[in-house]
């Protein structure tokens, strides 16, 4: 089986999500080009990290379609979403990058006064994950034990922010 039907038979996904894989497509088609011989060594042409060249390729070549495609996804995304997101945001926890769902759960509390179910957490945090916002770490059982946030993320957060719910606090005057 060729390169290029190998890749169309391994990444459906990619034309489900996102309606094309020519982005991962060219990607592949060049880090095949580098002469590499072992795991974890530099490229021979380049002297640079494989970690890097991928980054720097996957960067160059995909994340600004990525980008727009979350953009416009994000429109329609519930509002619970986005509250979510915005917990998320406001408590700090989406710069760590890998989230635990009791910080996760705190951080929603703390913010709204309210408490998620875990079939409404899980519901939401699905909703994100269709748009490429998060990710849902799940365990052996399928479970969603963590949320990770992809790095290409943070490139649109201030765009992503600016579209948040505005949360005022507002002072109980009995409590004065």
């Amino acid at each position: 089986m060729g390169k290029r039907n190998f890749i169309y038979n391994n990444c459906p996904f990619l034309r489900i999500k996102y309606g094309s894989d020519a982005g991962y497509v060219t990607v592949i088609d060049e880090l095949s080009n580098l002469k590499i011989t072992r795991n974890n060594e530099d490229a021979e042409d380049t002297k640079e990290p494989i970690n890097v060249i991928i980054d720097n390729l996957f960067s160059l070549k995909c994340v600004n379609e990525l980008l727009d495609q979350v953009t416009e996804k994000y429109k329609v995304v519930p509002l619970r979403a986005k509250y979510l997101l915005l917990a998320l945001t406001r408590s700090g926890l989406f710069a760590q990058g890998e989230i635990d769902l009791k910080e996760l759960r705190l951080a929603y509390h703390t913010l709204f006064n309210k408490s998620l179910d875990d079939f409404t957490l899980r519901e939401t945090i699905t909703d994100l994950e269709k748009i490429g916002i998060l990710y849902g770490n799940r365990s052996y059982n399928g479970e969603i034990d963590k949320v990770i946030i992809p790095k290409y993320i943070y490139g649109i957060m201030p765009q992503i922010e600016a579209k948040l719910p505005q949360v005022v606090i507002t002072e109980d005057e009995s409590e004065s």
